[in-house]
């Protein structure tokens, strides 16, 4: 049982390697085996304390359990082994199923779950930036039953759900059907952007198959969202999805979290 506010331990990544995950929880006050359970994706920096920091005021508002899993870049490099999800290697080439990320997720809620003595069964997912293409990534190709809803927050670019540009940029090479491009427009996604995320600063993707997603974060995430919902309409399927503007906050994992709390946990 998690103490009452922080803590953090390591958890084994199950797919082996003897990589490990650290494991930031805040348990708030008010919490019981009924709560619900926010899994919280850190950015660039790799900084999962500081992403699980965002959420406490709400953590303790609203009485949900956070759990913000650290991915050391030395262990899980940039961008490949985090941001795309193990999908790929560092050279492009695609990586067997049971190589991608998605899994730990799963994994690391079930442990967290049994150690804090949750009866909860499906937990809420948000990621910013870094974080936010692990998610949306997650959300088209490797969606986990144990999630409740999602939001994808500020990504610095998309797997667009489109043909004509390859992975991680497009849907050329995956083997991704109509019939999986339905299922996954079903999904409970929120496509979260702050509208003030127009800078062009140091961590923008400049690759031109990003660039051609527009100018800026907030500009590329309007263009995803649209060109689903042009898929969408093209295959004769409504989109779950929704798209969620946030005035006045620019790429600040910090600034969203209390408006992703109130969309996922409300």
């Amino acid at each position: 049982m998690f103490p009452s506010g922080r803590s953090s331990y390591s958890f084994p990544d199950p797919r082996g390697g003897n990589r490990q995950v650290t494991v930031h929880v805040h348990r708030p006050a008010a919490f019981t085996e009924d709560s619900p359970v926010l899994m919280v994706m850190h950015g660039r920096l790799r900084n999962g304390g500081d992403y699980c920091d965002y959420f406490v005021p709400d953590s303790e508002r609203r009485g949900f359990l956070v759990v913000a899993p650290e991915f050391p870049e030395t262990q899980y490099p940039h961008p490949h082994a985090y941001n795309y999800a193990d999908m790929c290697d560092a050279d492009g080439k695609m990586l067997p199923r049971e190589r991608w990320l998605f899994p730990v997720l799963d994994a690391v809620f079930k442990d967290v779950r049994s150690r804090v003595g949750s009866r909860r069964d499906r937990f809420f997912l948000f990621g910013h930036s870094a974080g936010s293409q692990l998610v949306h990534r997650l959300a088209m190709f490797g969606w986990l039953d144990s999630i409740e809803r999602a939001v994808t927050a500020n990504a610095g670019f998309y797997t667009m759900p489109l043909r004509g540009e390859r992975f991680p940029y497009g849907l050329d090479g995956m083997p991704m059907s109509d019939a999986d491009l339905r299922i996954a427009f079903s999904r409970p996604l929120i496509v979260q952007l702050g509208d003030r995320d127009i800078e062009d600063d140091e961590h923008l993707p400049r690759e031109p198959a990003a660039t051609r997603q527009g100018p800026h974060r907030f500009a590329r995430g309007l263009h995803y969202f649209a060109a689903a919902k042009g898929e969408a309409a093209r295959l004769g399927v409504p989109l779950a999805w929704r798209l969620a503007t946030v005035p006045g906050v620019a790429h600040s994992g910090q600034q969203m979290a209390p408006y992703a709390a109130r969309e996922l946990c409300e």
